[in-house]
């Protein structure tokens, strides 16, 4: 069995898709679940089954670790700690625990988590040091990924005008305080066009419609900010 977790999901899905890819190479017959369907029953039904030609088979479960707490949940899990099954992948868009590993016996772990440098960037926006800043960018564009690093700043703005907003927040008491105090650096006004203009550069990339590369298109904005 193997497990790949972690918040850093371009690196996740990257190695998964490398799984496939492996998989269908050899011929392997591909099942993925997402466990939000799951049901006892469908589960066993795609553990036991054979495949149509008799190929070797590939089940991917998806986000099982991210359904509410419940006794359908936990079932699940355990049938599939239970199952015995190597070729099977559980994905998670979140980072897993050991104890939440250890659930699911002694499987291959594959963690992809946010690189350091990510979150401090995040939190040095609209910091007075644009050259800190743009570094900062560019180094955590070539630890994670550009368009990885382009969802995150997007992510980062909505809370500071969430923040800024007087909305409700979720998260620690410090991870707060801190949004809060970044927060102060900008009007409304300029979180909301900024926003704005993040959301100009997905419509131009869909378009096929940017002169720069995406990491210029970052540059360009935050060294307006």
């Amino acid at each position: 069995m193997i497990v790949i977790h972690g918040e850093n999901t371009a690196h996740s899905r990257k190695k998964l898709q490398e799984l496939i890819t492996q998989a269908k190479t050899n011929s392997t017959a591909i099942t993925r679940l997402e466990a939000k369907r799951l049901t006892a029953a469908s589960l066993q039904e795609a553990m036991g089954g054979n495949s149509l030609f008799g190929e070797d088979k590939l089940i991917i479960i998806e986000e099982i670790h991210s359904l509410p707490a419940s006794k359908r949940k936990k079932e699940l899990i355990e049938q599939i700690a239970n199952s015995g099954l190597e070729n099977l992948i559980l994905y998670e868009k979140r980072q897993l625990t050991a104890t939440m590993l250890k659930k699911v016996g002694n499987p291959q772990v594959f963690e992809f988590k946010i690189s350091n440098t990510l979150w401090k960037f995040l939190d040095q926006i609209g910091g007075p040091d644009k050259t800190k800043i743009i570094k900062l960018l560019r180094e955590s564009i070539s630890q994670n990924d550009e368009f990885f690093v382009y969802t995150m700043i997007i992510r980062q703005i909505r809370m500071l005008i969430t923040a800024k907003d007087g909305g409700v927040i979720k998260g620690a008491p410090f991870m707060i305080t801190k949004l809060k105090g970044q927060a102060n650096r900008f009007t409304l006004e300029q979180l909301l066009k900024t926003h704005q203009q993040l959301f100009n550069i997905d419509i131009k990339q869909k378009n096929s419609q940017l002169s720069l590369s995406l990491g210029q298109e970052l540059d360009l904005i935050l060294l307006k900010m």
